[in-house]
């Protein structure tokens, strides 16, 4: 090969490297050009004085065409919106599902249920206005099914979520609280707080380990300084309430280690399901996400 041969070999692979860089760089500037900003993102808004930050996730099935079914999901003490979402992996479900995930954030990372937890508790924050007004803003932005509102929390979030049932039972079709009670003591000599008698009939999914060192199963003065009703008295005070079968119909897993207890028959379509996990302690259970969307789905407000 004649030295005008190399030469001319090697301009034309500077050439093409060239031109392969500028066609990659022309294609990443068009991808950042053209990706969808995120579905999933935080908004805040004033609310009692205070600013109030939730994360919502919008599926990408959703185009406002259709009313879509809410869930909101409350984090336990200590938590915040992205923790529940981790937890509780209601965004991957939501995007399967089609329905519009919520993570509102609590003052200082609890709520104000009607004995615990926390700043939100010893400050008595509107934990339930600002749910509400959180509702009212999400049905003016998007396509809400107001049919289909439905609230899932963990620990101090399921003690918000059984609040939220009372107070909003005209908003809300269904809740799943997971570790939680109606009603208890913030301390050994504070009164017995429980929430009140809601206006409507809600259906209940409730889960809840007997193992649950700071939620006793049974009831109690748990390790950590708080006495709650027990799951038996949570379980009855909805069964009461929608006028459900007294007597329920138990299911048990093959390995024992699951009890599943339905209360059926409740007002406008209402049911009330325990779920009793055995030696289980106070976590969200591997089987809690799933299970709680088939209920809502089986659940709307009539």
């Amino acid at each position: 090969m004649t030295m005008f041969n190399v030469k001319l070999a090697k301009s034309r692979t500077i050439l093409f490297v060239f031109i392969i860089v500028i066609v990659a760089f022309s294609v990443g500037i068009y991808l950042i050009q053209t990706m969808p900003e995120s579905n999933t993102f935080y908004a805040s808004f004033e609310f009692g004085g205070r600013t109030r930050t939730y994360m919502i996730h919008i599926p990408p099935s959703y185009d406002g065409s259709n009313p879509t079914p809410l869930v909101i999901s409350l984090h336990g003490y200590g938590g915040n919106a992205r923790s529940s979402e981790e937890v509780t992996g209601f965004t991957e479900k939501s995007d399967k599902e089609s329905f519009i995930a919520v993570y509102p954030e609590g003052i200082g990372q609890s709520w104000n249920g009607p004995y615990c937890c926390g700043e939100a508790y010893s400050s008595n924050v509107d934990d339930v206005g600002f749910i509400r007004e959180l509702i009212n803003r999400l049905e003016q932005e998007y396509n809400i099914d107001p049919d289909r509102i439905y609230v899932a929390g963990f620990s101090n979030g399921a003690i918000m979520a059984y609040h939220l049932a009372a107070e909003l039972s005209d908003k809300i079709a269904a809740i799943a609280p997971v570790a939680g009670s109606i009603g208890g003591k913030f301390n050994g000599n504070a009164p017995l707080q429980k929430i009140a008698e809601p206006l409507n009939p809600v259906s209940v999914v409730i889960f809840h380990g007997t193992n649950d060192t700071s939620i006793y199963y049974y009831g109690g003065l748990s390790s950590n300084g708080l006495f709650s009703l027990s799951v038996a008295e949570s379980t009855s005070f909805w069964v009461n309430h929608d006028g459900c079968a007294k007597t329920p119909q138990t299911e048990i897993s093959p390995d024992g280690n699951t009890v599943k207890d339905v209360y059926s028959g409740g007002k406008n379509g209402t049911e009330v399901v325990l779920y009793t996990l055995v030696g289980f302690g106070h976590n969200w259970p591997a089987i809690a996400t799933d299970v709680i969307w088939d209920f809502f789905v089986s659940h709307p407000k009539q």
